[in-house]
Order: C-alpha cells, then structure tokens, then sequence
C-alpha cells in the first residue's frame, strides 16, 4: 500500500473536501481523485460515499483513516525515534493548555529547563475546543485539558481535580466564613470562565445554583480566565470563580477569597495525546514531569518512558 495514498485520503478526510486537501497539498484536484479512486480499487471498498454534492465518509473508510493516522505518524516520527534512541531528551515538544490549567504546565517547566537544556517547549494556550481541533491535524504533541472532551480518540492521564474559589473584587464585601455555598453568592455580580463547547466549570456551576433555587446574577462570561484576573486587578466590582491552584499561582493574592463548599464543584484536568499517533520519547518524558507534579499522590503513569 502506497504512503502517498494514504497521505492524500486522510487530507480529503480532515479536510471535508477534495478541493479544500488539494489546496492543501498544494496539487490539482484530478490527480487527488485519481488517488482516491485507485485506493478504492486496491482496498476493493468504498472509502467516501459521493452523490453529487453529497459526501460522507463511510464506516470503511473511518476505519482506514484511524489506522492510517498511525502509520503516517509513525513513519515520520521513526527518524526523531532514532535520534532520541540514545537517551537524550532534547528537541522541540509542542504542548496544548487550556487557560484554567495554566499553573498546571508552567510549574514543572522550569526545572525541566534545567534538567534538559537541549529542550524546547512551544506552548499553545487557547480554548478546549481550539485544542482538539490542532491535536486531531497533529499540531501538538500533546495537551493539558478539562474534562469532558468531544472526541473518543485520545490516550488520556488524569490530574489532580481541582476546586473553585470565590474571589471577591473591588466594593464587594466577602462574608465572614471561610467557605460558602452557592447561597451566599445569590446578590452577587459574577464573572465566570465559559467553553465555547459547553461542559466544563460553567455548567457545574450553573447547575449548583439551579439545584439551590438561586438565579445567578451573571455580569460576565469568557473562555479565557486570564480576562478574569486582569478585571480585577483593573478594579471590576464583582466575583470572579476560577480554579483555586490558579489563583494561588497568579496575581490575585491579595484579594478575599472564599472556597467553594458545594459538592461535585470542581474541575477534571486531564493530559491527552492521540491515542494511535507517535509520540517521541521526549514528549512522554515531558508528560511524564506534568503528571508526576500535578496528579494525585501516588499515581503512577501506566506507559513506558
């Protein structure tokens, strides 16, 4: 079986279109469909269901493309495989975090910094949604997100979960206690983080409230939590929920803070790679450091380094 072949189907593939991978390959579009059709005939089946302008990948050919992904992955990855054979950890690993995870990824890299002077990190931050859309087009080694994620195709390691806090900005008086529950946040203006994809912290939140009969007074919403921090520090009068570690390892220190005392309010970062892609023996050494500094006492990663 050709590599090209399989190069060029899973372009259509991720692309949605013939035209679009051709652009993409930078070649016309008959030799792509040649491609195709001569792949077709040497797998004798259908890969892409077309009738007119309708099409469709067929259960055949997401088979193919699963498995293609890994062999195109490996064979390009058996080169940097071969170098890193002699037990250096070095070159570039390009790691994927979501804003709320931000203390979760820079903490170890510094003391892996020192550790491997050779290595070099390229660092993504931006949305979840935005994440699984660069792992699935191989963009990144690997990423730092929350729970729940929209695709089934990922190795995955869990983190420590993660609980909320309350921060309480300019002219916003804290209550007394040191933990609260959703009630006595019922007056309050609120600045929560928001996926664009749903799930995560805004709909546990949201929920925590509806189960209590208290209507949230919303002011504002984002998928970045740092907009959050600075509308505080720029004096905004409301209360901003975030993950505790990362209000810990930022700049909001000095403002009240409250925990969050409601059950099943916290957050599930998780490392995830493709689960049928190479992946370098640095990046795993990398995940590696990340998980150890930031699971669960005691748990352990179950692949080989």
């Amino acid at each position: 079986m050709d590599l090209k072949r399989l190069e060029y189907f899973c372009a259509i593939v991720e692309k949605g279109q013939i035209s679009k991978a051709a652009e993409a390959l930078h070649i016309s579009q008959p030799p792509l469909s040649m491609r195709l059709k001569e792949l077709e005939e040497e797998l004798d089946v259908q890969l892409i269901y077309r009738e007119g302008k309708a099409w469709q990948v067929t259960p055949e050919g997401e088979a193919l493309y699963q498995r293609a992904q890994f062999i195109l992955s490996y064979v390009a990855g058996l080169e940097k495989d071969i170098r890193e054979s002699r037990n250096k950890v070095s070159g570039l690993v390009r790691i994927g975090v979501c804003p709320p995870c931000l203390s979760l990824a820079s903490t170890p890299i510094p003391a892996l910094n020192r550790e491997f002077p050779d290595l070099r990190f390229r660092v993504w931050v931006m949305d979840n949604q935005s994440l699984e859309r660069h792992m699935q087009e191989r963009n990144l080694d690997f990423a730092l997100v929350q729970l729940p994620v929209q695709n089934a195709n990922y190795a995955m390691l869990p983190l420590a979960r993660q609980e909320f806090v309350a921060v309480y900005g300019q002219g916003v008086p804290p209550p007394e206690a040191r933990s609260i529950g959703v009630e006595e946040l019922r007056e309050a203006p609120l600045m929560l983080s928001r996926r664009r994809d749903g799930g995560g912290g805004y709909d546990l939140i949201m929920r925590a409230f509806q189960d209590k009969g208290v209507r949230p007074n919303v002011v504002l919403d984002s998928q970045d939590t740092r907009l959050l921090h600075k509308l505080l520090r720029q004096g905004m009068s409301a209360v901003a929920i975030l993950p505790e570690r990362e209000v810990a390892a930022g700049t909001l220190e000095s403002f009240p803070m409250r925990r969050l005392d409601v059950p099943g309010l916290d957050l599930a970062p998780v490392l995830i790679w493709l689960e049928h892609a190479y992946l370098s023996r640095t990046a795993r050494r990398v995940i590696q450091c990340l998980h150890k500094v930031n699971a669960d006492p005691g748990e352990q990663p179950d692949f080989e380094i």
